[in-house]
Parts: C-alpha cells; sequence; structure tokens
C-alpha cells in the first residue's frame, strides 16, 4: 500500500508569510500616510490620556531594544578587546554627560532634514533622543558583567573547550544577566524623566509637539492645567508600577539563577506576582499547542546551517570591508569636528560671556543637592540595612520618584517657596536633587544588599549592636557603591539642569543663571547653534574633569580600603 503523502514541512511557514505579505500591502498606504504626515499641534486632553500613555510607552519600548542592541555591541567589544577599550569606554563617558538637549543638532539633522520633517522622522527622532538617555548605563553594564566573570569559571569554560555561540549562549550573556537587569530598570526610569524633552521637537521657529505622557504633562503645566497634569502623573505612575509588578519583579525572580553567590536567609525576595487565571490558561494552551506544530515544521539544521553561512559570510566581509567602513567613519568624525569647529569659531555672542558664572553657580546647586541627598539617604539605608521587606518598599518608591519629570514637582514648589525660603534658587536646587538622589539611592540599596548574612550575624554575636555593626560592617561594605552612585548621580544632576534651571509655568519662564537656562535658550529661544556647543563644550569638559580628578581616585581608593575579600 502506498504510503499518504506529506506535505512540505514550510508549508505552513509560507502560508502565513503570504496572509503577513497581503497585509501589510493592505496597510501601505495608511504607512505612507504616517510617514509624510505633520503632527497636528491640539491641545491635550484627558480623554487622550490612554492614547499618550501607549505612544510613550511604545518609544520608550523601542529606544530600549536599540538601546540594548548597542549596549551589547559596545559594552561586548570594550570588555573583550583592550585596544577598544581604550576608546570606547571614555566614549561612553563623555557621551553620559551630555544632556538630552545636547543630542537635538543630531536628532533633528539625522533624521527631520534627511526624513523631510513628516511624522515618522519626528517619532525617530524623539526614540533617538529617549535612547541617549537608555543606553549609556547599559553599555556600562554588559561591561562590567563581561569584566567581572570569576576566573575560575573563565578556566572551566576554557578547558571544556566551549567556544563560539555556546560561550556567548552558556557563559558571557548569563554573566551579563544582574547587572544589565538592574540597569535596564534605572534605563526606564530614565527614560521616563526626560520624556518631556523627548516629545516635543523644536525645528527652526516650528515647535511639534508629539502625542505622548510628556508632551501632555509639559504643555499642561506650561498652561496652569493642573488637573490634566496630575492626571497625565498619575498614569504615569500607573505605568511604572505595572512595569515593576509584571516585568520586573518575575525579572529580578529569574535573574537570581545567573548570581555567583547564594541568597542568605536575610536575602530572600518575594515570589513574582500571579494573576488569577480566569480561564485563560485553557486558551493560551491551544495558541502555544499551535505555535508548537508551527515550530516543530521548522527544519531547525537547515536554519542552523544557514545561519553559520551567513555568520562565515558576514564575517568575511567585514574583513574585507571594515577598514572602508572604518575609514568612512573617521572621515564622518572629521566632518563633524570640523562643523563644530567652524560653529565654535569667533566671534561669540554675547551670551558666551555669562558661562564661567553661569558654571559655577550650576556646580554650586549639584553640590547642595548632592549634600542634601546623603543627608537622607545614608541613614535610611542603614536603618533598613536589616529590614528586608522595607528595602523592598524603598527600590518601588525609588523607580516611582525616579520617573517623574523634575517639572511635576514644579506647581507644588512654587506654592510653597516662591516670595520665600530662597525663591526660585531653593527650587532649582530641590528639582536638581529630583535628578540625582535616585541613582544615589539605587546604588547605596544594591551596596547594602550585598553584604553578607554571615557577617551580621557574626557581629551580633560578638555583642555589637545594631549602630555598631553600621558602623563597623555596612557604611564600610558599601562605600564601593557610595562612590560608584555618587558617579553616576553627579552627571544625572548635571542632565537635570536643563529642567531645574528654566521651566515653564502658567505661561511664564522661571529660570535661574546657570548651564541649564544657557542651554534650554539656545535649543528654545534663539536658536544659537553656537551658544548651544559652547555650553555643552564646557558641560562636558567639566563633567570628565572632575571625574578624573575626583571620582577615579575617591574609586581606587574605596576599591583598595574597603575592598570584601574571601
Amino acid at each position: 500500500m502506498a504510503e499518504p503523502r506529506r506535505d512540505p514541512r514550510w508549508l505552513p511557514i509560507a502560508v502565513v508569510a503570504v496572509f503577513l505579505a497581503l497585509a501589510a500591502l493592505a496597510h501601505m498606504p495608511q504607512v505612507l500616510r504616517f510617514a509624510t504626515d505633520v503632527v497636528p499641534r491640539t491641545p491635550p486632553r484627558f480623554v487622550d490620556l490612554p492614547a499618550d500613555a501607549a505612544w510613550s510607552l511604545l518609544r520608550m519600548t523601542v529606544a530600549y531594544v536599540a538601546s540594548l542592541a548597542f549596549a551589547w555591541a559596545a559594552g561586548a567589544w570594550a570588555a573583550t578587546s583592550p585596544r577598544a577599550g581604550r576608546v570606547i569606554l571614555p566614549l561612553l563617558d563623555i557621551a553620559q554627560s551630555v544632556p538630552v538637549l545636547g543630542f537635538f543638532p543630531a536628532a533633528i539633522y539625522l533624521f527631520v532634514r534627511l526624513l523631510g520633517g513628516g511624522r515618522l522622522s519626528l517619532e525617530l527622532a524623539a526614540c533617538f533622543l529617549i535612547f541617549t538617555s537608555q543606553v549609556w548605563n547599559l553599555a556600562f553594564g554588559v561591561y562590567e558583567g563581561l569584566r567581572t566573570i570569576p576566573s575560575e569559571i573563565r578556566a572551566a569554560t576554557d578547558s571544556l573547550g566551549v567556544k563560539g555561540m555556546l560561550r556567548w549562549r552558556t557563559l558571557l550573556v548569563p554573566a551579563c544577566v544582574p547587572t544589565l537587569l538592574y540597569n535596564s530598570i534605572l534605563s526606564w526610569s530614565n527614560g521616563w524623566y526626560f520624556l518631556i524633552a523627548c516629545e516635543i521637537i523644536v525645528v527652526g521657529s516650528s515647535q511639534h509637539d508629539l502625542p505622548g505622557l510628556g508632551s501632555t504633562l509639559a504643555s499642561a503645566i506650561a498652561h496652569g492645567d493642573l488637573a490634566l497634569a496630575g492626571a497625565a502623573l498619575a498614569v504615569l505612575v500607573a505605568i511604572v508600577v505595572a512595569l515593576e509588578v509584571f516585568v520586573w519583579r518575575p525579572l529580578r525572580h529569574w535573574s537570581r539563577h545567573y548570581r555567583y553567590d547564594t541568597a542568605g536567609p536575610g536575602e530572600a525576595e518575594d515570589a513574582p506576582f500571579r494573576l488569577p487565571d480566569l480561564g485563560l490558561p485553557a486558551l493560551v494552551r491551544g495558541v502555544r499547542a499551535g505555535a508548537r506544530a508551527l515550530g516543530a515544521r521548522v527544519p531547525m539544521a537547515r536554519v542552523h546551517r544557514a545561519a553559520a553561512a551567513a555568520a562565515g559570510l558576514a564575517i568575511a566581509v567585514w574583513r574585507w570591508a571594515r577598514w572602508p567602513a572604518l575609514a568612512a567613519l573617521a572621515a564622518l568624525a572629521a566632518l563633524g569636528v570640523a562643523a563644530a569647529a567652524r560653529a565654535l569659531a569667533p566671534p561669540w555672542p554675547a551670551e558666551s560671556a555669562e558661562l564661567p558664572l553661569a558654571l559655577a553657580l550650576s556646580f554650586l546647586r549639584i553640590a547642595v543637592a548632592y549634600v542634601l541627598a546623603l543627608a537622607w539617604i545614608l541613614p535610611v539605608t542603614l536603618w533598613l540595612s536589616d529590614r528586608p521587606r522595607g528595602l523592598r518598599a524603598l527600590s518601588l518608591a525609588a523607580q516611582i520618584g525616579a520617573s517623574i519629570p523634575a517639572t511635576a514637582f514644579f506647581p507644588v514648589l512654587v506654592a510653597l517657596l516662591v516670595g520665600r525660603l530662597g525663591g526660585m534658587e531653593a527650587i532649582s536646587i530641590l528639582l536638581a536633587l529630583t535628578g540625582m538622589q535616585w541613582y544615589l539611592l539605587f546604588n547605596v540599596l544594591a551596596g547594602v544588599q550585598r553584604v553578607p548574612h554571615d557577617l551580621r550575624e557574626s557581629l551580633r554575636a560578638l555583642g555589637l549592636g545594631r549602630i555598631a555593626i553600621w558602623r563597623t560592617l555596612v557604611l564600610p561594605a558599601c562605600m564601593p557603591s557610595l562612590v560608584t552612585g555618587s558617579v553616576v548621580a553627579w552627571g544625572g544632576a548635571w542632565n537635570a539642569l536643563i529642567l531645574s534651571e528654566y521651566v515653564v509655568y502658567r505661561d511664564r519662564v522661571y529660570q535661574v543663571p546657570g548651564l541649564g537656562s544657557l542651554l534650554n535658550r539656545a535649543t528654545f529661544e534663539t536658536g544659537n547653534r553656537t551658544m548651544l556647543l559652547l555650553s555643552l563644550s564646557l558641560l562636558v569638559a567639566t563633567v570628565v574633569a572632575f571625574n578624573r580628578l575626583v571620582w577615579a581616585r575617591a574609586y581606587r581608593h574605596v576599591h583598595a580600603r574597603y575592598r570584601m575579600e574571601s
């Protein structure tokens, strides 16, 4: 008896691909219209808040995916090649110190000028600006994860002959999971914080407000609509809490499988939150069965061979094309430097005479904000160091606080401080504090949670009290994290200057002299590119010099004196 004829294994996949292609063609006119339409300026409304939240979440997700791809490429290259690391790490350090407004010229030229200024180009520009607020600490997280792999684990994988993709899948990627997850939470918080600056694109004399929570919040505060501003802020906080409950907490629970050490009795985390099933598992099982049936028809051996061949071809092409590509990149960099030199060539605008005083005033505000941050963060974290539930609650509160843009606090601060208690100067310092304290808190919390539980118990057995344990164990163990958090916190405060020294509220501009107000005026009022580049150059030079002269020495001293070794 003849065997029944079997359908080709690729037939279901081809059918699905054809249906997807037909759906894409059917919606092509809408896609083209979206790419060329101009964003209409309409007043924000309560009814638009769900759509605004969806647009902001989509931009954040796109920027985060791009940030992950860049972080893996840059961080892995810096960690595996000492020569590349000597170039990449200083560039990342400089880029991290540039405020979001500093990337406006690049965003406008790359996406708005070259792509025509339609809705798609503005969306890409907004995603690029969000990308610049998320990517740098992710790249440092990948670098840290790869550089801190224990030597005995590397030796074990080398002795087993693990190479290529298997080495990445079993060693390198898992080693980066904990640090990458922690930095992902920070990146999302940073993206939410600067959402106002990223969703308002200024091209010459025209301003485009993209639909989103950031532009809605900025417009509501600028016009004094506190009800709409409060509603937008409530939606933002709800999204942050939902991400913590349904995304970050399960991912933290999963990432514990990739830690080198085991949690002590007081360090165990809560199990991830679970919703009631409501009959959904039965539906999901059917979908999962269909997906497995479709996946079983994929000829994996052919796919692996094709992927290996494509990877080999890409490596061969890169070996031949890397020098022309590097030459083209060097030529573009030279053109950028030449354009910046032309923009910075004298005569400078009269406003440039304010730069030294503006730098000094901004530095003093950040220093005062840093002292205020230390004054409450150190006592609170030490007090909660042996209270795991309190630490988790503080971590969630920090995520929410870090995600709220500084201008959202402005109406309350105006009502409390304008005309009294320092006025706009005090408001500027407190707004800078909102951009600094959460980075410091996140890092100190991480340092507290890394203190071994058995050392605490040993000191208690010796009769030491709680304050003595804080002074002799917890605080010294947190010093490396405190210095790391201080570096990031000062960088965050320099970035927050654009939101703390220049605020529009009830159609009135509130500002204090400083680099932040100069950057805002050069971007939104005068459009003076020379003044913008001068302010950015001074800011970057100050940050790099301060990091090298102060934080680098403090980091070496702390790691030499307070390092915990087995």
